[in-house]
């Protein structure tokens, strides 16, 4: 039976609203669609407002709705929880629930690598005891306060992404969050639409801190441009500073880095530099330094690192973040078998930079092989970079191993500056829209190449993976 965690008095008590009829919730959810049975639904106004959607969320399960206002064909006997403003209920209740638990809270930010750290330490913290995290990449107020107001009683860790598009965002969410300790992933361009400048994003990352409780960890990275910025600042909140990378001054050092197939594997010196060995399922070097992250986070907790490994060597890659699959379709008559590497939820120039360089890498060392296989990316726009995304779109033919790719398919308007400077060779084709790059790249594949896909979100670069993956 699913734990109770909020009811009609607990509720009340909290959002200081109003319900006429008692009930008990298990969870907490806005989306009538994916509402599970059990949950009190939230009616967030907006272009698509909530309060239209209360009949569909009870009927797909919903025990109680919180609405601000009564919706057409409901009474006041019915379950609804009356508030003043849905949204500010919802945090006033992350609030009481925060400050009701006595688990220890990571918080977790970064220009990238924020979910895929998440996620691996979601495996890492249930080795220990009981572990509450983020759904999907909820790391705004909602997804922040939702993920507060649903911790399970009992629970020993709590994980939290936190992200941001302006400046102060990230503040406004460790005061609510009230982490314990802190992982920051990377600090590099991104959202600098709304962040104006790398030294902004820097504070901005570093304000995690600002609500951490005392003499609490902060893991950052050393490798960054801005590191000695980064450090004075963390430092200044009061937080005890561990660093970890490749560079020989890293506090934790990721050391002998090898690639083979889609598996990679390292050293990783702690601070009294022992050494732990690690292998993941994927070719991804900037997942080792996420694990790394996690590592230096579990041994500052005296919890053992042999276990946090073993968690680790289990995870791999979710659909958009790094999947390797095989696809096999036929193409006119042809047989065509291809290795594709999604990596099509969202991009930054830091992230794209990543995953080229896992095309690169994996399935380098494969035996058997007649010819080497064509590797081929396929980039969609990267958004959010304001009166950057000229530059960091060009600067993509920079890219210190493109000898190395075959071929660059562009999807968008701002990608469209890289094709422009790529040199002929490299150039597929161009194209406005994911949707016309669907058919085309599919006629455009060989038998054994190995293709990655990658573009921020809004860029539907999914929809070229389902074609592939459907065709």
């Amino acid at each position: 039976m699913a734990e109770i965690l909020w009811n009609k008095s607990m509720a009340e008590a909290a959002t200081l609203g109003k319900c006429n009829s008692f009930w008990e919730a298990s969870g907490i959810s806005f989306d009538s669609r994916t509402i599970n049975k059990g949950d009190l639904f939230i009616a967030l106004p907006g272009e698509r407002d909530g309060h239209d959607f209360v009949q569909a969320a009870f009927d797909n399960g919903a025990v109680a709705a919180m609405v601000s206002k009564k919706p057409k064909g409901f009474n006041e006997n019915d379950k609804l929880l009356i508030v003043d403003d849905v949204m500010k209920a919802l945090v006033r209740m992350a609030k009481i629930s925060r400050n009701q638990s006595e688990a220890i809270f990571i918080g977790i930010t970064g220009t990238s690598g924020k979910t895929s750290t998440k996620d691996m330490g979601s495996l890492v913290f249930k080795c220990y005891g009981k572990t509450h995290f983020s759904m999907k990449s909820y790391n705004n107020i909602l997804g922040c306060s939702l993920t507060l107001a649903t911790i399970p009683k009992d629970t020993k860790y709590v994980l939290v992404e936190i992200g941001t598009s302006c400046l102060g965002e990230i503040a406004e969410l460790s005061q609510l969050v009230k982490p314990d300790h802190i992982i920051i992933t990377d600090v590099s361009i991104g959202h600098i639409e709304g962040l104006k400048s790398l030294d902004n994003i820097v504070d901005e990352k570093a304000s995690i801190c600002s609500g951490q409780k005392k003499k609490g960890i902060a893991i950052i990275p050393r490798g960054i441009e801005k590191f000695s910025q980064l450090e004075t600042k963390v430092q200044g909140f009061g937080s005890h500073l561990i660093s970890f990378g490749e560079e020989e001054c890293s506090d934790v050092r990721i050391t002998n880095i090898e690639v083979s197939s889609n598996a990679i594997t390292s050293r990783i010196l702690d601070q009294k530099r022992n050494i732990w060995k690690l292998k993941l399922k994927t070719a991804g070097k900037h997942y080792i330094k996420n694990a790394a992250a996690l590592l230096t986070l579990v041994s500052s907790l005296k919890l053992s690192p042999a276990v946090a490994i073993s968690a680790l060597e289990k995870w791999t890659p979710l659909a958009g973040r790094g999947q390797v699959s095989e696809i096999k379709f036929n193409n006119h008559n042809n047989n065509i078998s291809i290795r594709l590497i999604d990596e099509s939820y969202n991009a930054n120039p830091g992230s794209l930079k990543s995953s080229l360089e896992t095309l690169v890498c994996i399935f380098t060392n494969e035996k058997n092989q007649s010819q080497q296989p064509r590797r081929i990316a396929v980039l969609g726009d990267m958004l959010e970079l304001g009166f950057s995304e000229v530059k960091e779109h060009v600067n993509i033919s920079k890219f210190a191993r493109l000898d190395k790719i075959d071929k660059i398919f562009c999807v968008g308007p701002r990608m469209r500056k890289l094709y422009d400077v790529l040199p002929y060779p490299k150039r597929g084709v161009w194209t406005e829209t994911a949707l016309e790059m669907q058919n085309v790249l599919v006629n455009k594949l060989n038998n054994g190449d190995i293709v990655m896909i990658k573009g921020s979100f809004s860029m539907g670069m999914n929809t070229i993976v389902n074609k592939l993956k459907n065709t």
